[in-house]
């Protein structure tokens, strides 16, 4: 995986030292003993901060991904490996990885560095992806996975998030409000300090440069993801999935009873739509791929397939074993 995982040893993820979640601005001030700075001059900085809402560079989009995928690593229990099962865990790694990486070469960002994992969790049938192509699956899920075509189901789920570029929304949405904040306050914290300047220039951060905003950016965006993605996201992510099922091979029905196989919970939020819901909208969507009679379809539906899952897998990821506590952000 690539250096910036690095990076998050130093910058620790419980260094954000102004917590902002449902919280005014001005309240946020006060509430660690500073003073709010409601002057003419800090409203226009305010409003500079929106400016951090653009396109990050690639570099940056590695860095807070990374950082994002150290967390859920973290709270998955640690990645699957040799001595959580014994044998073969490799080999399910490189597994995932081929069945992912053809998945990912089906989409609009194939550049990417695509890199696909399991989590040490034997409790959540959860799957997470974060920005810089991050995708992780619990063992859970697979244990629950009836074939190949419901795992590249899963994963071309999570490649869509990242495509659509869900959490970059999330990281711009934590870059203007911590940005916001640091202007707000008359004494700033670790980090703000580039923040408010890349507010007034092009709106881009060097976060392998600055750990502590590295820090402070990921626990926000980790708040924001932990909440869920809204219905429309959801259904954008759905529909990009079966299509990227379709063009690598794979029966899209069996997306439909990976649905199934999912719970509708509090755990992750109102605002996730119900899997029945997100059924019949993948069931209008292959109906309307079906073409009349002489007419070329945009995505064909015959000669596709649901091969059986690695024997390995299926003997690595069943028993027992470390738990994690990963939550479902799926």
């Amino acid at each position: 995986m690539r250096t910036h995982w690095k990076t998050l040893a130093v910058a620790s993820l419980g260094v954000l030292s102004v917590s902002c979640k449902g919280m005014t601005m001005d309240q946020v001030a006060r509430g660690v003993g500073q003073v709010v700075d409601n002057s003419a001059a800090a409203q226009k900085q305010r409003d500079e901060c929106k400016k951090l809402d653009v396109e990050p560079t690639v570099q940056e989009e590695y860095a807070i991904g990374s950082a994002m995928a150290v967390h859920w690593v973290q709270g998955g229990g640690g990645l699957f490996s040799e001595g959580s099962r014994g044998t073969g865990v490799h080999s399910i790694h490189e597994y995932l990885n081929t069945v992912g990486k053809n998945l990912g070469a089906q989409s609009a960002r194939p550049t990417l560095e695509w890199t696909f994992g399991v989590l040490n969790d034997d409790k959540n049938f959860n799957a997470v992806s974060t920005p810089g192509a991050y995708v992780f699956v619990t063992r859970k899920l697979l244990a629950e996975l009836d074939n190949e075509s419901q795992l590249a189901g899963v994963l071309a789920h999570e490649i869509a998030h990242i495509v659509l570029k869900h959490s970059i929304k999330q990281y711009n949405s934590a870059k203007v409000s911590l940005c916001q904040v640091a202007v707000t306050m008359e004494k700033n914290f670790p980090g703000s300090g580039q923040l408010i300047a890349a507010g007034g220039s092009g709106g881009n951060l060097d976060l392998d440069s600055d750990s502590a905003l590295l820090g402070n950016l990921t626990e926000k965006v980790i708040a924001l993801a932990e909440s869920g993605n809204d219905r429309e996201q959801e259904y954008a992510a759905d529909k990009m999935a079966v299509r990227m099922m379709i063009s690598a091979g794979y029966d899209p029905n069996e997306y439909r009873a990976l649905l199934r196989k999912t719970e509708d919970g509090s755990s992750i939020g109102s605002r996730h739509p119900k899997k029945e819901d997100r059924e019949k909208r993948i069931v209008a969507f292959l109906d309307g791929l079906k073409g009349r009679d002489g007419e070329f379809t945009e995505l064909s539906l015959e000669g596709l397939r649901s091969p059986p899952l690695k024997p390995e897998l299926v003997a690595a990821v069943k028993g027992s074993g470390r738990s994690g506590v990963a939550k479902d952000a799926k």
